[in-house]
């Protein structure tokens, strides 16, 4: 193919011989759209509105779904801007469901940005434990944070860091780690022509080798006995197999782990234990996935970074964790709103430059660039606590003590910014607070003022088309 560069043909008839013409063929045919349904709001029985008929269920993911792009516009549901599913290239859900985490885990997405795969990882979690979302870079990481707290995310911490500062601060720290990495992108080609463009034939090399680096610093901050995935969105052998041998010959204490080819519907990578996704064998553009566990006991299992004792992150009636109160002051503005707004078991906040965080595990971060110190539940300002976009999102329709629920029509004008009209029964005094909700699910807040339920989406939220 013309719009193909000639050295990543090459390399391609190298791998993969007679298969080479089938491989060359599914580029003519069109890509696969997928969705992964978020497990903190729905799980696998419910497909929200969507009909089944539109749907293929993903073999790698039990809550993935391949949809058919001219049958259907997920993206424009409400129930999409309301956190119940996610929009994601079917191959893309292969890595956090082969590192699946447990609930309680301590888990690090150390390449995140936008996000899809920390949201998927926060839903194997169910809201226990700790999730670090790093990525590089601060202005990729806004859409993570969004896509976090559009999931209904109350565990993460989100920091934009490069690995060689994290490495020395979280030293035998997580119990699972997934190293998505920066690649050279040959499996999106199919999906996306300007990525072809943009690729040379160095590339690879020059990908391979940040690759090892990230991985060196990965390695180090996973327990023994932890587990760590390594996955990239390209073909070659320089980027994938041999990073990953690189990776073992400079560190005797990992090993790879089987991954279940069969379960996942997967081709095994050209080294035999490795996972591998090709587009003219599996719905879904080209990935590469392995699978890595420390085997070797280090001098000592304790982890370094200064950090209070793993805490029960097991969750009260309420779906929130309860801590000891540590700001008096800040704390008494924050539970008057909580009496008055919310119907929540009483549990401090750790405030930060004036915003107030649910802070999932107390940690040392300072020196780092740290882009969310935890659950966003609001601002104080001028005596008053401001409830975030974030908290609306985290909690349920059955913990405000005020909500709505829209009409289809009503909930899109909501979106669009505009104040609604309450039901005609919906008298209340003061000015509350009120959750905006669409088939019980929230979509933010709104502040009953003389009559009309003024909205407060923030302006990064408001959906233009």
């Amino acid at each position: 193919m013309k719009e193909l560069p000639e050295s990543f043909l090459i390399n391609m008839q190298e791998i993969l011989g007679d298969e080479y013409e089938s491989f060359i063929s599914s580029y003519h045919e069109p890509t696969r759209r997928g969705l992964r349904l978020n497990l903190l709001k729905t799980n696998t029985s419910v497909i929200p509105g969507l009909t089944r008929d539109s749907l293929t269920q993903v073999l790698w993911c039990p809550e993935g779904y391949v949809y058919l792009p001219d049958d259907s516009r997920p993206s424009k549901s409400l129930l999409y801007h309301a956190g119940l599913f996610y929009i994601q290239e079917p191959s893309a859900m292969c890595p956090a469901a082969v590192l699946r985490p447990k609930p309680g885990d301590r888990v690090l997405d150390l390449c995140a940005a936008p996000g899809g795969k920390s949201v998927q990882l926060a839903g194997y979690m169910q809201g226990q434990g700790l999730l670090v979302s790093n990525d590089a870079s601060p202005s990729r990481s806004r859409a993570l944070v969004k896509n976090l707290e559009m999931a209904g995310v109350t565990n993460a911490i989100v920091l934009t860091e490069m690995p060689h500062r994290l490495a020395p601060r979280f030293q035998r720290f997580f119990d699972c780690i997934l190293v998505d990495a920066p690649c050279s992108g040959e499996g999106m080609f199919r999906r996306d022509i300007d990525a072809a463009k943009a690729y040379t034939s160095n590339k690879p090399e020059a990908c391979g080798a940040l690759q090892k680096e990230i991985l060196r610093h990965a390695g180090g901050m996973l327990r023994p006995g932890g587990r760590l995935v390594y996955s990239t969105c390209t073909f070659n052998r320089l980027e994938n197999e041999g990073t990953v041998a690189a990776f073992l010959e400079a560190h005797s204490d990992f090993e790879l782990l089987p991954i279940d080819h069969d379960k996942l519907g997967v081709s095994t990578g050209l080294d035999g234990k490795t996972a591998r996704i090709w587009p003219h064998r599996a719905p879904g553009e080209g990935h590469f996935i392995a699978l890595f566990t420390k085997t070797a006991k280090t001098d000592s299992d304790t982890p370094v970074i200064a950090s209070v004792a793993k805490q029960s992150s097991k969750r009260t009636n309420t779906g929130l964790l309860r801590y000891a109160r540590n700001d008096r002051e800040v704390c008494d503005e924050f539970h008057v709103y909580c009496d008055e707004n919310l119907k929540i078991a009483d549990f401090s906040v750790e405030t930060i430059g004036g915003r107030l965080y649910h802070i999932p595990e107390a940690l040392d971060l300072s020196g780092l660039r740290v882009a969310r110190s935890g659950w966003l539940l609001g601002e104080l300002s001028k005596g008053r606590f401001t409830p975030s976009q974030a908290l609306a999102m985290g909690i349920t329709k059955d913990q405000a003590r005020y909500s709505v629920e829209l009409s289809e029509s009503d909930a899109f004008r909501y979106l669009k910014g505009e104040s609604i009209s309450p039901p005609e029964d919906f008298d209340l005094p003061g000015k509350p607070w009120v959750l905006i909700c669409y088939q019980g699910h929230p979509l933010g807040w709104a502040r009953l003022v003389q009559g009309r339920l003024k909205n407060h989406l923030p302006t990064s939220w408001v959906v233009l088309a």
